[in-house]
């Protein structure tokens, strides 16, 4: 009888981390488990779907090396327990797992590792070093961009590229786009990866707001993050990226600058007036002032608001869909925001008023018809 002594709340704190990636519904029954490991005095957890797989330890008393594939039933019978030492029993012969605490135990059967995917070798020469917080903050200022759209795979994704010179993450679906860069050294040769929406918001869920070093390194097919004691791999998906620089103008020539939370609270309120299925939201610009206003036709409502802003033309409206725009502003850390516009029907160009020194963050809208 194999037996694992450890804490309670650190291997609930893992767990909870790993059971991102498990799908409700695997491709494979055995990756609806975890992968438990015990090897000279660590345990090691592994989580895995058919695009990722996330590996991480921690430390715990063990009187032999082992392996087991653990349900995630285990995560529910763990929530409610105190911190406390847990005892952890496996029977090498049928896997039945026994976990005994104060005051109580439950019982349940494990299954065998054999048919479990093996972790994934690649050689890799492409590496991209970073911090765990850059990499967070890229991630997250960009994936709600990215689409979400099975025929257009390539389309749904964020796009990671390094160079000597600057560290940047994209993310667009054809309406909006989103891209955000360091100005910093990140690798020696020009390096770029394609991220799936999916693994890229359990990689921002995972991956901690910290000066952690960070190390992705970049294979044919898949590629893998390690930071702290975890290592977190995933399928690179084929095809190539849009040009996306190619899109965003050089020089819109009209500037309105506004509060961001004034503006924010402006969007939520009037969308909720605004026509369910287009989310369209007029801004009217005209010197000292901004007009945001919705309406929907077929349930007789509207909203209007008008806030102070800075805009140096005369009169200049443009419409812009509400829930996208949010998206957009949400992330967006200044006091005040700037939009610069040409037409009426050319893209806006949207981010914070001042830069933070050595990054970069811009957003790309498409502007909607006004009826």
């Amino acid at each position: 009888m194999a037996t694992i002594s450890i804490s309670k709340t650190a291997l609930l704190n893992k767990l909870q981390l790993l059971s991102k990636i498990i799908s409700s519904k695997p491709s494979l029954p055995i990756l609806g488990n975890y992968l438990f490991e015990t090897k000279e005095g660590r345990l090691f957890l592994t989580a895995s779907n058919s695009e990722g797989r996330i590996m991480t330890s921690l430390e715990c008393i063990s009187d032999e090396d082992m392996s087991v594939c653990v349900p995630t039933a285990i995560l529910d019978g763990l929530k409610t327990l105190p911190e406390q030492p847990l005892n952890i029993y496996i029977n090498p012969n049928n896997k039945e797992i026994l976990i005994k605490y104060f005051g109580g135990k439950f019982e349940f059967m494990g299954y065998e590792t054999v048919s479990y995917p093996n972790k994934k070798e690649f050689d890799s020469s492409d590496c991209i070093n970073t911090t765990a917080e850059e990499f967070y903050n890229g991630i997250a200022k960009v994936v709600n961009l990215a689409a979400e759209d099975e025929l257009r795979p390539v389309m749904s994704t964020v796009l990671i590229e390094a160079s000597s010179k600057t560290l940047t993450f994209v993310g667009t679906d054809g309406h909006g786009l989103g891209s955000f860069s360091y100005k910093k050294e990140s690798c020696i040769n020009k390096v770029t990866v394609i991220v799936s929406r999916p693994m890229a918001s359990i990689l921002k869920s995972i991956i901690p707001a910290s000066s952690d070093d960070l190390e992705i390194k970049v294979g044919t097919d898949w590629s893998v993050v390690t930071f702290g004691d975890f290592e977190i791999s995933f399928r690179n998906v084929e095809g190539r990226y849009p040009n996306w620089k190619a899109v965003v103008p050089n020089n819109n020539p009209l500037e309105l600058v506004v509060d961001t939370k004034q503006l924010i609270g402006a969007i939520k309120r009037t969308t909720v007036f605004s026509n369910k299925s287009t989310c369209l939201i007029l801004f009217k610009a005209d010197h000292d002032r901004l007009v945001v206003s919705a309406n929907d036709l077929d349930f007789s409502t509207s909203a209007e608001e008008t806030l102070s802003a800075e805009f140096k033309d005369d009169e200049f409206k443009i419409g812009v869909k509400g829930s996208l725009i949010l998206e957009m502003l949400s992330c967006i850390d200044a006091e005040r925001t700037k939009l610069t516009f040409n037409q009426p029907n050319s893209a806006i160009l949207i981010m914070p008023e001042k830069q933070q020194e050595g990054q970069e963050l811009t957003y790309l809208l498409m502007p909607m018809t006004i009826q």
